[in-house]
């Protein structure tokens, strides 16, 4: 795939965000034939947009997702800056097509994870963290088959990320059990779904893990205040418009996402 024909997908990808329309798919003659075509559209989505990345949304950590999205190893998308809020908000639900929302915690990185020959350890991800934070991920896509659509488009459509939201942060977070603490995600007064970080990839951080390697190895690494969000931990779950989704952390807090 040439730099021009990523640009072409990433032009079709932002017409159908710009006019809020879903398509059947990117055309033959720009659509990806793989992962790394679809990183490729997706990164001259971030060229062509032009907006400040803020961080970046991990998905597919589990075995289940990874065989439903017929996947190897997880995917990335990025954060954008308009798209990244204070939490609580609210939003125009008829700006989404799906309006799903994802229980995750955030981490925000207090130093760069450059790219480099040897791999990331754990132990290294876990020292460059800042902070960690209870947060949102909100999915949407622009393909008419949505998460059903193969792998390559999905990354090239920005691994259907569409918002973040950021909560409250974690006391003590080195010290906290991030696989064990119990999440529920409330909608309109019902709970929905509980779940633990355990989910998202066996624990929270596994997938920053991933993610700061992948990166390293793609030649751009990870940088110094960025977010990044680990899947979810109380499962995928669409919204009525309008609704109230509350991501309830317990004693660390919640967070509100309303759809008008």
């Amino acid at each position: 795939m040439t730099p021009e024909t990523a640009r072409e997908a990433a032009r079709v990808l932002l017409s159908a965000r710009g006019d809020h329309r879903m398509i059947d798919a990117l055309p033959v003659s720009c659509r990806p034939k793989d992962i790394d075509e679809g990183y490729a559209i997706q990164d001259a989505l971030v060229e062509v947009w032009g907006l400040e990345v803020t961080g970046w949304k991990v998905g597919a950590t589990t075995a289940f997702w990874q065989q439903k999205l017929g996947v190897k190893e997880p995917i990335a998308g990025r954060l954008f800056r308009p798209y990244t809020y204070d939490n609580p908000v609210t939003l125009d639900g008829a700006a989404f097509h799906l309006r799903i929302v994802e229980s995750e915690f955030g981490f925000k990185l207090g130093r760069d994870l450059p790219p480099r020959a040897a791999a990331y350890t754990r132990a290294e991800v876990e020292d460059a963290v800042e902070a960690v934070h209870c947060s949102q991920e909100l999915v949407d896509s622009r393909y008419k088959t949505s998460l059903g659509m193969d792998p390559p488009s999905l990354v090239a459509d920005n691994a259907s990320g569409a918002a973040f939201v950021i909560g409250p942060p974690i006391p003590n977070w080195r010290q906290a059990n991030l696989a064990a603490a119990r999440v529920k995600l409330v909608i309109n007064g019902a709970v929905t779904a509980e779940g633990t970080g355990e989910e998202a990839g066996g624990h929270p951080i596994l997938p920053l893990v991933w993610l700061a390697n992948d990166r390293r190895k793609r030649g751009d690494g990870l940088k110094r205040g960025m977010f990044i969000c680990t899947s979810s931990a109380s499962g995928v779950h669409r919204c009525p418009s309008p609704a109230v989704a509350v991501s309830d952390f317990g004693p660390w807090g919640t967070v509100t996402t309303t759809f008008t």
